[in-house]
């Protein structure tokens, strides 16, 4: 297809494509939030357990997304989408049949394989296939409105678990996942990859080539993975144990807990400014900033991790500056290594981040548990700063 679309021919498209990652995403992802005390008082499980599913699906996500992102640059998405959106209806069948530890955790194997064949890097190979030149704008609208998933889910998760049942609360996300998703999916374009051109040929645009020239492109890469994956440790781990850190330092249950709310105002705001105006500068550079305002947010509520004022100032800038970064995790390699080979490149950094990102939260849990609240911030600062020193190694290497 060709290189470039104008919004107004997908357009009814990706507002679908939008309505799917909030499904998918807020049944997947946010329920078990909300379904963990139903978990708990019927088939006994604890809070490990429960969250355990979450780090199965990423682990599943990593073994998978290389040989996944090589199937999409040659075959395309619909396939693939549709068949994740069936593999999760099943998985969250069988969820809803659990009957203990070894029964739910088995369950995550199969959403996970959904998972990754329907969501995160394959939607994004999707904007890309579609949408050419302008996929950075497109991926970031995408996110904004990806966004407003857990708004949406954890009261739906909370109404209908309440009223019908845990069981029959996953049945129908399940049901939305052959209903609502199935159908969006089959109506993706079929996709023709193109055939790989002499890199000087004018058939080759700048942004199926990308900008980094080839003998760069290894420790660039390497430089990316370090940089997104330890930035991830921390925002897949950290807000987790947010609300518990403020509560431990002294603030009141019910502040704390309307402090950490405004964590997804400043993340669509952020993605929201990045969307309209992040492609008059470099990607890296939007990059840059977020991974400096991370550490400088913790390092502030290190300060007095008791004050709500302090407490407020860390949530609106580490939620905005974790917003940022997920953006430029799904737009940077697009920029660095071009559309030629996108799914297979975003394939490769899925191992890496994914096996960060699922060890996040128990490496949090044990850095509460040891340290409190002022040390758990510190170190989170530290593992940013390594995140922002490869971000500004990378940049200087492109430079030359």
């Amino acid at each position: 297809m060709p290189a470039s679309r104008r919004l107004p021919e997908y357009g009814l498209l990706l507002a679908g494509l939008a309505l799917t990652r909030v499904i998918g995403w807020g049944s997947i992802y946010y329920s078990p939030s909300v379904l963990a005390g139903h978990l708990e008082r019927d088939i006994g499980l604890g809070p490990a357990t429960v969250f355990g599913g979450i780090t199965i699906l990423l682990v599943i996500g990593a073994v998978i997304s290389p040989m996944l992102g090589r199937h999409l640059d040659r075959r395309g998405t619909r396939l693939a989408m549709a068949l994740g959106a069936v593999i999760s209806a099943l998985g969250l069948g069988l969820l809803a049949l659990a009957q203990g530890p070894v029964s739910y955790l088995s369950t995550w194997s199969v959403i996970g394989v959904g998972h990754a064949m329907q969501l995160a890097n394959t939607g994004n190979v999707t904007v890309a296939q579609l949408m050419g030149e302008r996929t950075r704008r497109m991926i970031g609208l995408m996110m904004l409105v990806t966004g407003l998933a857990s708004s949406i889910f954890w009261p739906l998760t909370a109404w209908l678990s309440a009223d019908y049942g845990w069981r029959i609360c996953v049945l129908i996300f399940a049901a939305s996942q052959l209903v609502i998703v199935l159908p969006i999916h089959l109506s993706i374009p079929a996709y023709r990859a193109k055939p790989l051109a002499d890199p000087g040929a004018s058939t080759v645009t700048a942004g199926d080539q990308g900008r980094v020239p080839p003998g760069e492109r290894r420790p660039i890469f390497w430089l990316l993975a370090l940089s997104f994956s330890a930035s991830g440790l921390v925002s897949w781990g950290l807000p987790l144990h947010i609300i518990g850190l403020m509560q431990g330092a002294g603030i009141a249950a019910a502040t704390a807990v309307t402090i950490a709310s405004l964590s997804g105002a400043a993340t669509m705001l952020a993605r929201a400014v990045d969307a309209v105006a992040g492609e008059r500068l470099p990607v890296e550079r939007v990059a840059l900033a977020g991974l400096a305002l991370g550490p400088a947010a913790c390092l502030l509520m290190s300060v007095a991790p008791g004050s709500s004022v302090f407490a407020i100032a860390f949530v609106i800038v580490f939620s905005a500056a974790m917003g940022v970064i997920s953006v430029a995790r799904a737009t940077l390699p697009l920029a660095l290594f071009g559309r030629q080979g996108f799914g297979a490149m975003l394939g490769r950094l899925t191992v890496p981040q994914n096996l960060t990102f699922a060890a996040a939260p128990l490496l949090f849990a044990l850095l509460v548990e040891r340290l409190g609240a002022s040390g758990t911030l510190v170190v989170s600062a530290a593992i940013q700063c390594i995140a922002l020193f490869a971000m500004i190694v990378l940049v200087r290497r492109l430079r030359r």
